[in-house]
């Protein structure tokens, strides 16, 4: 015979006789005492919380018995709504059923509560005005990032634009952090334009940075520049990361002999299609394939003894190999397109077409 107490009795539509229950064993009478401890694990910079409720399979299993005489509310359902409830009364703070500042987790099993801290995302985007910056960390090849002489004791290939952002969130979350950006410039490139990019600090202290100072002193070590700074949510870090968009480049070209009236005009002309096999300088980390992209010049000029083409290409263009057709892996090429050999002597991505992605973010 089934005996249920009165908490959970009251969760199914026909009567049950009241008594030791065969479902909880008495431990729904008890949620009062346990949802105040779990109010007491919010955090003080929280704005809102999640729960989330463990409940033991003999508790479910014996609720399945139950639910064969009578519909009901189930146990998971009517704790998370419960706790939920109270702990949003208890704690002041906003109750978000798909996210928040953090989670509490109320588990039957022990009848306890714990705190998972939810990580803290951040939108921006980030111009890098030097030359000799990685985008994300880069160990070192040689020591795997403990330090060797190659490196000079730093661990690391190049200083990088990851790391010049995260430090001054680090320092005001306690956090650690990564960056998730859409698309990435060679180490030897500057990205004048503003590539987009969410940055996840996870385990933070402290949930509030002030953005406008981040954003200072980022600027103050005259590498990096960052705008656009938001707090996002969880969907957009794979919104932004998997996104990407046709940009403008600035490529000083060499040209074998020097370039002329005809080089010039040749190069302003150009718009096509083209086939690109993955670079020889790439192969060692990107799969072996043919690639379609469309580039075109919108602006050419002299620069003193370089030609200066404003190119505009679909995301994925590899622009160093558009100019010196790698060998043919690329055609057509500027280099095709002359008959004589071209190089690529500087690069800056000037220009990026993700106003979208303003339109989404808000």
């Amino acid at each position: 015979m089934i005996t249920l107490c009165k908490e959970c009795a009251s969760r199914f539509e026909k009567p049950f006789p009241l008594g030791e229950c065969s479902i909880c064993g008495g431990k729904m009478a008890k949620m009062g005492g346990l949802a105040e401890r779990g109010a007491l694990l919010v955090g003080g910079d929280w704005d809102s919380f999640s729960v989330s409720t463990t409940i033991p399979r003999g508790v479910l299993a014996a609720e399945e018995k139950a639910f064969d005489y009578s519909p009901g509310e189930s146990i998971k359902t009517f704790a998370n709504r419960y706790f939920s409830g109270k702990v949003a009364s208890i704690s002041g703070r906003k109750y978000e059923p798909s996210g928040g500042d953090g989670r509490i987790m109320f588990d039957f099993r022990s009848f306890t509560a714990r705190r998972e801290v939810e990580p803290l995302l951040f939108f921006g985007r980030y111009r890098k005005l030097k030359e000799g910056l990685s985008q994300t960390k880069w160990d070192c090849r040689k020591c795997g990032g403990r330090g060797c002489e190659r490196c000079g004791g730093e661990g690391r290939m190049y200083r990088s634009v990851e790391e010049i952002i995260g430090e001054p969130f680090v320092k005001r979350t306690k956090g650690s952090f990564c960056m998730h950006a859409s698309g990435r410039e060679d180490v030897d490139v500057v990205n004048t334009a503003g590539r987009p990019f969410v940055l996840e600090i996870t385990n933070p202290e402290s949930r509030k940075p002030n953005l406008a100072e981040v954003a200072q002193e980022i600027a103050a070590g005259g590498e990096v520049e960052v705008s656009d700074l938001k707090k996002v949510g969880r969907g957009d870090v794979e919104l932004v990361a998997d996104s990407h968009f046709p940009k403008t480049y600035r490529a000083w070209i060499e040209v074998e002999g020097g370039a002329t009236k005809e080089d010039l005009e040749r190069i302003s002309g150009f718009s096509e299609m083209l086939k690109q096999q993955t670079p020889n300088r790439v192969m060692h980390r990107r799969a072996d394939k043919v690639r379609e992209r469309h580039a075109e010049v919108v602006d050419a000029k002299m620069d003193g003894e370089l030609v200066s083409a404003d190119i505009l290409a679909d995301a994925g263009t590899y622009i160093k190999e558009l100019i010196s057709g790698d060998g043919g892996r690329t055609l057509p090429s500027f280099a095709s397109l002359l008959g004589k050999g071209c190089a690529c002597r500087k690069l800056a991505v000037v220009k990026i077409e993700d106003e979208f992605l303003d339109l989404v973010l808000g």
